[in-house]
Formats: structure tokens, C-alpha cells, sequence
């Protein structure tokens, strides 16, 4: 016969981590506070309007004792092309 157990508890630690990451108190924020985010335009429409570069004041801001940056991405917002990055905190 083989267990149950194992595959329920994998089914709900897989859950756990999926419905944690998701549906922060704000529209756009992780429901983790140590990981905050910093947003840039970059791009609107067909024009480059910012610098690809992470705007350390307001890194500082979000992470006053220091900061790693865990990933870059970007975030579409019609014809807005806004450039993402998630820090960890110190």
C-alpha cells in the first residue's frame, strides 16, 4: 500500500508557498515585507524616457541599513514600460 501522507503534505507546502508570494496588502507588493521593490519609467511608448540604472535614494529609502538586489524585471502598464527591482534588506 502506499501512503498518502507524503503527497498531501508536498500538495500543501507547494500551496503555502504559491499563496504566499501573491496578494500582498497593496496591488504590485509581495505580502513579504524584507523584500521591498523600486520602480523606474523607462520607456514610454516608442521613447526611452529613464536610465536603466536602480535609483539608489530610493533603494536607501526602502532599505536604510543596506540592500541586495534579488532580481530585475519589468512591468507593462499600457504603453509604459516600467523597470522592476526586488531588494533584500539587511
Amino acid at each position: 500500500m502506499v501512503p498518502v501522507f507524503p503527497l498531501g503534505v508536498a500538495a500543501f507546502a507547494v500551496g503555502g508557498i504559491v499563496a504566499g508570494t501573491e496578494g500582498g496588502p497593496f496591488p504590485g507588493t509581495s505580502i513579504r515585507a524584507e523584500e521591498p521593490s523600486v520602480e523606474r519609467l523607462y520607456r514610454d511608448g516608442d521613447r526611452i524616457v529613464g536610465s536603466p540604472m536602480l535609483d539608489l535614494q530610493a533603494a536607501e529609502r526602502a532599505c536604510p541599513a543596506g540592500h541586495q538586489v534579488r532580481r530585475q524585471e519589468t512591468r507593462e502598464d499600457g504603453s509604459r514600460v516600467y523597470l522592476v527591482w526586488t531588494l533584500r534588506c539587511r
